[in-house]
């Protein structure tokens, strides 16, 4: 079977960096049958970056006039969507010319859904591969330890059906993965770097997540409650432990960030969280 492809990709107050994510699109060995960027009420301009690419016949772009999060911009991309496959990405990432040739062959190979590995954009020689070929049940329990939407692309029709939790302020790509395992779906992984995935922008999750309180990072929190049975209690703790303490070193009021870890996932998760991040620390220091 020969499959047609829609990329949606979300977009907001980024247009530059969506400049170079369109680049990396247009780019690819195989032509999507349509490219697609929802807007998620950007306040800056984009006239110029849109007036680039409108020359294509198979690009478009709907500005959504009222905000409401990535997983509603997403959501809208697929109710528009004509391909057989959906491909996201998010606006400050960058595909690798063969990523719709690699996603396109695990599909031919029976897959649902796939996800992919990935470099360190402007550090490349840092790489995030996970060596199976499929998205393991195990592994998901863990955490997201594949990749984010970037890497990710859907069977259009499985998309409509399963769609996006628009509730999750994050976690949407981790949440999606354990829905579709769950329900039996088979998720390919490639094992290997084929897209660009752009840490710590400046207005993106970590940015935003560093300056947070304590009491403001509960939401964050929604996609481990929601699977807490998946996840099984000790995996909970973990998780929740974490996400509370991610990115530690650029946050104000550590001391308060630490005791609401102790409190919602227990001082044993939080203790072994620190020990492993800053045995991780010197081991990179070392090498």
């Amino acid at each position: 079977m020969s499959y047609t492809v829609s990329v949606v990709i979300t977009t907001y107050n980024r247009p530059n960096e969506l400049d170079e994510a369109l680049e990396g699109v247009f780019a690819q060995i195989v032509k999507p049958l349509e490219v697609m960027v929802i807007n998620d009420a950007s306040s800056l301009p984009y006239d110029e970056v849109i007036n680039k690419y409108s020359h294509y016949e198979n690009f478009s772009y709907h500005y959504l006039e009222q905000s409401a999060g990535a997983n509603k911009a997403r959501n809208t991309g697929v109710d528009k969507a004509r391909g057989d496959i959906i491909a996201f990405l998010d606006d400050d990432d960058i595909w690798m010319p063969d990523y719709l040739l690699e996603h396109i062959a695990a599909y031919e190979e029976g897959a649902d859904a796939v996800v992919s590995g990935y470099q360190n954009l402007g550090k490349e020689s840092e790489v995030f591969v996970q060596t199976t070929t499929q998205v393991e049940a195990d592994i998901l329990k863990t955490g997201n330890q594949y990749c984010g939407m970037s890497g990710f692309s859907i069977k259009q029709e499985l998309a409509l059906k399963e769609r996006f939790d628009e509730s999750l302020p994050n976690g949407q790509d981790w949440d999606m993965y354990v829905r579709l395992i769950q329900q039996g779906y088979k998720i390919a992984n490639i094992p290997k770097a084929i897209f660009m995935y752009r840490f710590m922008n400046m207005d993106g999750i970590g940015a935003k997540v560093a300056n947070m309180t304590p009491d403001e990072a509960v939401v964050r929190l929604r996609s481990a409650d929601k699977h807490r049975v998946f996840l099984g209690e000790d995996n909970y703790r973990k998780r929740v432990a974490a996400q509370l303490l991610v990115y530690l070193p650029l946050k104000k009021q550590k001391v308060k960030w630490v005791f609401m870890s102790m409190r919602l996932a227990g001082f044993k998760w939080t203790v072994s969280h620190i020990a492993q991040v800053t045995a991780k620390k010197l081991r990179s220091r070392q090498a």
